[in-house]
């Protein structure tokens, strides 16, 4: 596998390019594409650009010297996030991706899908593994991919506007199991469910009137830099947001 680095972006973050593997994933296409990261095209200035034409680009965010690498395996490239700090360190390195809020990224009631594939390994676990997200569960509203630290299961979480309540659909089976999965949510007739390697195997029923909108950034990574929660320490690939 070769590594490539770029210079720091600043004081508490640098992008080391390296290139990834990307786990096969069909290519989304239409005019409800509304967010597309591949990192196959490598940094501009320092950021992911968005392939779909419609999105803004992924800054890099870190602390503590906290590093995104860009990792080439094969034709493909893919993110991979800091690792699990040992229980005696206390300023761990943590590093997310983020793009700004922005109305494509608020779905509101309508019909929503996200995804992304991912590699990590129970190792890699320390609490949740949040692979992406929009809000915090306990502001606003929320959508969120993660996966689970004590099953090692993918989830996808809708956080209700207004009222706060929360619904997850869990897959069948572990994900952190060292090898690629694509994992996709999808809110769509009065469900959420979760899908991985093409197979939808949780589902949960969503009233129609359940809204998610906030003035979040879109994350992947971790919720924030603060504290030392719910940061994802695996690697992630082929990223897409689609309405209706």
């Amino acid at each position: 596998m070769k590594i490539l680095r770029l210079a720091a972006l600043s004081a508490l973050l640098t992008l080391p390019l390296l290139g990834a593997p990307a786990s096969a994933a069909a290519e989304p296409t239409g005019p409800g594409l509304v967010a597309r990261y591949n990192f196959d095209g490598g940094t501009s200035e320092g950021k992911i650009n968005d392939l779909s034409g419609r999105g803004a680009a992924l800054t890099l965010r870190g602390s503590n010297n906290g590093q995104v690498s860009i990792l080439t395996e094969g034709a493909g490239r893919f993110a991979a996030f800091p690792a699990i700090c040992a229980a005696a360190v206390s300023n761990c390195a943590k590093a997310l991706l983020e793009t700004p809020d922005r109305p494509d990224l608020d779905p509101g009631t309508r019909n929503f899908k996200w995804a992304a594939s991912v590699r990590l390994t129970a190792g890699q676990l320390s609490g949740n593994a949040n692979v992406m997200q929009k809000g915090v569960a306990n502001a606003e509203s929320q959508w969120k991919m993660q996966v689970t630290s004590k099953t090692g299961r993918a989830q996808c979480v809708l956080v209700a506007r207004g009222s706060a309540q929360t619904f997850t659909a869990t897959s069948a089976r572990p994900v952190a199991d060292g090898s690629w999965h694509r994992v996709a949510c999808e809110r769509a007739n009065g469900s959420l469910a979760v899908a991985v390697d093409g197979v939808t195997t949780g589902r949960v029923t969503v009233p129609a009137t359940v809204g998610v909108d906030n003035a979040m950034p879109m994350r992947v990574g971790g919720p924030n830099l603060a504290g030392s929660g719910d940061m994802y320490h695996g690697q992630i690939d082929d990223i897409y947001i689609q309405l209706g």
